[in-house]
């Protein structure tokens, strides 16, 4: 009994100890990929930092006038260039081509306004039951 005993603690033993090996070993290289990837951090970092100082160099309002001038050849506005809201020519709009459908009659609806229609400059538009417009 003893020895059964101590041959199951042995190869207890054995067994813990080599998932200890291989634990540290497996620790070891998520360490080196952790390394790896914080490397990979500071420099995106960096590079990130110096983008961002070229960014602010180049937007600076000398760089962008004379980049401006170069690529966009803009003119000074006229007086005669300047119209009024008045002033602009609108298209005609064909009244058949744009407009308002009106919906056609529902048989389990009832279209009776719910309320008198207000009287004043405005008046809306409300179908009776029948569908004729009121």
């Amino acid at each position: 009994m003893k020895l059964n005993l101590t041959v199951i603690s042995l190869v207890l033993v054995a067994a813990v100890s080599f998932g200890l090996y291989q634990l540290s070993y497996e620790v070891q290289e998520l360490e080196k990929d952790l390394k790896v990837l914080n490397k990979n951090i500071s420099e995106n970092k960096e590079s990130v930092r110096i983008l961002k100082a070229e960014w602010t160099y180049q937007n600076r309002p000398d760089v962008l006038q004379a980049l401006s001038s170069k690529y966009l050849p803009l003119l000074l506005i006229a007086p005669y260039q300047v119209a009024s809201v008045g002033e602009v020519p609108y298209p005609q709009v064909d009244p058949e081509q744009y407009s308002v459908p009106v919906p056609r009659h529902h048989p389990r609806r009832d279209y009776s306004p719910v309320m008198p229609l207000p009287k004043g400059p405005i008046q809306l538009a409300t179908f009776t039951y029948e569908g004729n417009l009121q």
